[in-house]
């Protein structure tokens, strides 16, 4: 006892002379200054977009991360290039400052490994990505929601009031136990706003089927929605499916670790986001097959019967 407490006094002088010695050091007047610009961040340029087999001016996205106003900037004045090992394609960057495209208008095709190659201040970056192929949309693939319905909703017109049959499609985000892996677009073809161009596959919105049941995806903190298409005039619903790679569907799983899917109760370590840009590059770039299907009114009641509303869907039979 009487050498623990020699030690713990011993321990105890050196604590009051370090806390010392800091709080002077803190009082002095000299200033430290930092340059924190960029500090810890490896990455200097970020990808989005790939090729499609779906054909047009193929598409592309940079942008250089994390900024210290917190926003990332375009990456303006790249050169770009794509090849699948017999063809080269060059792109061009849009009136839109980061946005690029190919020159020439070209359509991917299953089975071919497409490879990026980006010069940008200096440095060369690659990344590549195989094109596996998509099955046809099937109706019970469809990640439709719970909130999926139909109902007939009052008009007015010339002064009376009219009824028209509407449907909607509520989709899940995340949709789990599903036969493959894909991203999912849905769109209104009445609004005008729907899949016309590879572009549009990169920047509208998406839904993604899994085929497992990640526990930090279905019980995640918070549910993510995808809002909805409609349909009230008789127009089809445009449904666009795309399928991925295995290494771009890990890069997917590793980004909804950090957004979507964190802060739950089977939340995981948060970790790097993967990327298959060489050094000094985040993102993916990505090959995908594309399937798309127009639904009518009756394959979108198909729909409904399947996953929807059924007290709706109920009384749609009884009108």
């Amino acid at each position: 006892m009487h050498i623990f407490f020699k030690r713990a006094v011993s321990l105890h002088l050196i604590a009051t002379a370090l806390f010392s010695y800091l709080f002077i050091t803190a009082c002095t007047e000299d200033e430290i200054s930092l340059d924190l610009k960029n500090a810890g961040n490896p990455y200097q340029i970020a990808v989005d977009g790939g090729v499609f087999s779906y054909g047009g001016h193929q598409f592309l996205k940079l942008t250089v991360p994390f900024e210290q106003n917190g926003k990332a900037k375009p990456a303006s004045g790249a050169k770009v290039e794509v090849s699948d090992g017999q063809n080269t394609y060059q792109y061009r960057e849009t009136e839109k400052e980061g946005e690029y495209e190919s020159v020439e208008e070209f359509a991917g095709e299953v089975g071919k490994v497409y490879t990026l190659k980006i010069e940008y201040n200096g440095n060369t970056y690659f990344a590549s990505d195989s094109m596996v192929a998509a099955t046809e949309i099937e109706l019970e693939q469809i990640p439709a929601g719970e909130q999926t319905k139909y109902m007939k909703i009052e008009h007015w017109r010339d002064g009376e009031v009219v009824f028209c049959d509407f449907a909607s499609i509520e989709l899940s985000k995340h949709k789990f136990g599903c036969v493959e892996t894909a991203r999912w677009i849905f769109r209104d073809i009445e609004t005008d706003y729907y899949v016309k161009t590879p572009k549009n596959l990169v920047l509208y919105d998406h839904c993604y089927s899994h085929e497992s049941s990640i526990p930090q995806g279905v019980f995640p903190m918070a549910t993510w929605g995808s809002g909805a298409a409609y349909n009230e005039s008789a127009q089809p619903i445009q449904c666009v499916k795309m399928s991925m790679s295995d290494r771009y569907y890990d890069y997917l799983v590793s980004t909804f670790n950090l957004t979507d899917w964190s802060g739950g109760m089977f939340s995981t370590i948060s970790g790097n986001v993967k990327t298959n840009l060489s050094k000094g590059g985040t993102g993916y770039f990505y090959a995908s097959d594309v399937k798309i299907r127009y639904l009518d009114l009756d394959e979108l009641l198909e729909i409904i019967e399947m996953f929807g509303n059924k007290e709706l869907s109920d009384d749609y039979e009884k009108q």
